[in-house]
């Protein structure tokens, strides 16, 4: 792990350690049950004060991201993972076709983008904004799909529900052969970042409802791309739409 990417900000550093650190877990890089470095070799990673370190540990437990265990260090946990949400998730299927995926997919997310609007934190908003800068950085393709998930992820922790996430973590997870069999226009990319600006407008101006219209908007215009590149395509295979599934693990 490259711990210096978590840097570069213009937030206070405890504060950009919090949002960066945070993005990992989102994104799945720090996975659950893995430890985060020590306060001193992670300090002197980043060039920061050990203070600054602690400090954004601390904000991050305070969210249930991780848990600082003496004698054993700070391990990062699943803000998804309850018994409960395991069995509604074992529900469902295994495999799926993608747009069935995302008709799961446009029957949740605008009502959970909608609590989110409620409920998310100004650090939520910050890390919203992270994420959607990222992807606006031209990354490569999979760093984007990557991005895109984590962002939606995202959301559906700022419910401060953990079934919502664990059921859309496995939504996404049921949509990930067809993922990867999707690419990415330059246009599509522009598309998203559009409809995902506002998408965090919304939350961020506590606006429940419009939240959950550009929710819907978004993801009727993904729905859209795939019924056009299955009346073009006879092999399923579908063109320039978003990811519908998770990276190592979810977005």
């Amino acid at each position: 792990m490259d711990w210096r990417q978590l840097r570069h900000s213009t937030l206070s550093r405890p504060d950009a350690l919090a949002v960066g650190l945070e993005r990992l877990i989102l994104s799945g890089e720090l996975a659950p049950g893995s430890r985060v470095p020590p306060e001193r070799e992670l300090a002197e990673s980043l060039g920061v004060s050990r203070g600054s370190v602690r400090e954004a540990l601390r904000a991050l437990a305070s969210r249930g991201l991780v848990a600082r265990r003496p004698g054993s260090g700070t391990v990062v946990l699943d803000p998804g993972a309850t018994p409960r949400g395991d069995v509604l998730a074992s529900g469902l299927a295994a495999t799926a076709e993608l747009l069935q995926v995302m008709e799961v997919r446009a029957c949740i997310e605008p009502s959970v983008t909608a609590r989110a609007a409620r409920r998310a934190t100004p650090s939520d908003i910050v890390q919203l904004h992270a994420l959607l800068d990222a992807m606006r950085r031209e990354p490569t393709r999979q760093e984007f799909t990557d991005l895109d998930r984590t962002f939606h992820r995202a959301i559906a922790q700022y419910t401060r529900n953990p079934l919502l996430l664990r059921l859309l973590d496995r939504v996404y997870e049921i949509g990930e052969p067809g993922r990867r069999k999707t690419s990415l226009s330059a246009a599509r990319r522009r598309a998203t970042i559009e409809e995902h600006q506002a998408i965090l407008g919304a939350i961020e101006a506590r606006d429940p409802e419009a939240a959950r219209a550009a929710s819907e908007a978004h993801l009727d215009s993904v729905l859209h791309r795939i019924e056009e590149q299955r009346k073009k395509s006879s092999d399923g295979d579908v063109d320039g739409v978003e990811n519908a599934g998770p990276a190592p693990s979810l977005g």
